[in-house]
């Protein structure tokens, strides 16, 4: 209402203006006692100043206004609205043409030179935003800073963006903007793209195909300015959602970090007792002063002494591997020797469980990391131990084909579905039917395919349900000078 009555009274002016602007020149043309060609020429000049001055309707007032003065204080006969000479018509109508189309003319160029203003206006804004934007620290809820930006670049009276993402309706602008509940679902349904209403304006925010949220306001924009703005706040939006990927891939690098050399810390702490009591019992064994009773009572804490020294070494083997601080040490060794290796290494845990090495002669050495590779291996038998049945086999083997070496254990368990062998080599991941049944954390299948891929190589499972399974490690065949 106020804009209304604002322009009505700058119009009123306008009027006034020209009426006395044609007012004066017919009264400084007739007591000058200038020729009618003079005054014709002057009401001319004034008329295409007001043409290029306020526009059309005022042109077209002056035009009117002077043809009529000119033909009632200069024509003959003068002080009547009639013209004696037809010539005089032509001349008059020539005026009144020359007047309105030069008013045209102006309007049509202060459209054009108003509009250009606007989209160089808009340009500036745009700048300003997109500037903004990818100056941001992102210390900050993007949305609500979007949507406080866009408001100010555009100087609209509300703003209002809803984020997909985060579900919720971020306002700015000194007026509310409320999402209307059809427009919203159509939004991000796809029916529409745009949406006018009397008082308000919505827009789609898509990053690629999927809508990333709707952009709402009030205030005068253009259709292109419009477009603009969705894309600068779709690479906003897509930028503070990447820069939270980041950071929460960071926090997580940074949390395995921690947890490995935690882990690390604590397993050397746990190496420095049982070195002492491995040193005691190794003593007291060699010499003679040992009843029966008390030699096997001894031999079993030596034996399990090793075992524990065994477990805090994979520990640290496995948080170094976590945290990727490894390095392969690759040395000359029979596949054989591994196999046999493992098998003496695991003999506690096997207990009188049968366990079957296949094993092949005149196997050459390869080229690997035997400790990682039989860590690899006791993880697997470790795995097979959980899984299989109580008496059954656990199977270690290896052989060389043309281009690779493969060691493998299977068993005799249930077995694992198509989708399960796809997954189980993931961190974390457990079986839906053993997760609870059976003990473990889900890093251990991980550690393994970790330190295949470190050799150039990978592991899978071969497996179907109530056959048991075959994890295989296979590596690639090479030598020292390739290394």
């Amino acid at each position: 209402m106020l804009v209304s009555t604002e322009r009505t009274r700058l119009s009123g002016g306008k009027l006034f203006a020209t009426l006395l602007a044609v007012a004066a020149v017919t009264l400084a043309c007739k007591y000058s006692g200038v020729n009618q060609t003079t005054t014709g020429f002057a009401y001319l000049l004034t008329v295409l100043f007001i043409a290029s001055a306020w526009g059309l309707t005022q042109t077209i007032v002056a035009s009117v206004v002077a043809m009529l003065c000119y033909n009632f204080f200069f024509l003959p006969p003068i002080g009547k609205f009639t013209i004696a000479d037809p010539q005089n018509w032509i001349a008059l109508g020539a005026f009144l043409v020359t007047g309105i189309v030069a008013g045209q003319l102006s309007a049509s160029v202060r459209r054009q030179a108003s509009a250009a203003i606007r989209r160089q206006l808009e340009l500036e804004r745009l700048y300003s935003l997109g500037r903004s934007i990818l100056l941001d620290s992102g210390d900050h809820p993007v949305p609500s800073w979007l949507a406080r930006h866009v408001a100010e670049a555009f100087d609209l009276q509300a703003v209002a963006l809803f984020d997909t993402h985060s579900g919720q309706t971020y306002m700015a602008g000194p007026e509310d903007l409320t999402f209307p509940p059809d427009i919203l679902q159509r939004a991000l349904s796809g029916e529409i793209e745009r949406a006018d209403r009397p008082d308000s304006r919505f827009a789609v925010i898509r990053l690629g195909t999927k809508p990333a949220g709707v952009l709402a306001f009030r205030g005068i924009v253009s259709d292109a300015a419009i477009d603009a703005i969705c894309s600068l706040v779709a690479i906003g939006l897509e930028r503070a959602r990447t820069q939270e990927i980041e950071t929460l891939a960071k926090a997580a690098r940074q949390s395995e970090e921690l947890k490995s050399t935690l882990l690390d810390a604590i397993a050397h702490e746990f190496k420095t007792p049982l070195t002492s009591i491995k040193a005691a019992t190794t003593t007291v064994i060699a010499g003679n002063r040992l009843t029966g009773q008390d030699r096997e009572l001894l031999s079993i804490v030596d034996e399990e002494t090793d075992r524990l020294n065994n477990l805090v070494s994979d520990a640290i083997q496995m948080s170094r591997i976590e945290g990727g601080k490894f390095k392969l040490r690759r040395t000359r060794v029979s596949p054989n020797q591994v196999i046999n290796t493992v098998t003496a290494q695991m003999r506690a845990r096997l207990e009188d469980r049968p366990v079957e090495n296949a094993i092949v002669t005149n196997l050459t050495d390869v080229y690997i990391d035997r400790d990682l590779i039989q860590l690899s291996l006791r993880q697997l038998v470790d795995n097979a131990l959980k899984h299989a049945p109580g008496k059954s086999a656990i199977r270690l083997g290896a052989g060389i084909g043309d281009s690779d070496v493969q060691f493998w254990v299977s068993d005799d368990g249930p077995g694992i579905t198509a989708p399960e062998a796809e997954r189980v080599f993931e961190r974390f991941y457990r079986g839906r039917s053993h997760r609870n049944a059976v003990p473990g954390s889900g890093i251990g299948l991980s550690v393994v395919r970790e330190i295949a891929r470190a050799h150039g190589g990978d592991a899978f499972v071969e497996s179907s349900p109530g056959k048991g399974s075959r994890f295989i490690i296979k590596l690639p065949l090479t030598t020292e000078e390739l290394r």
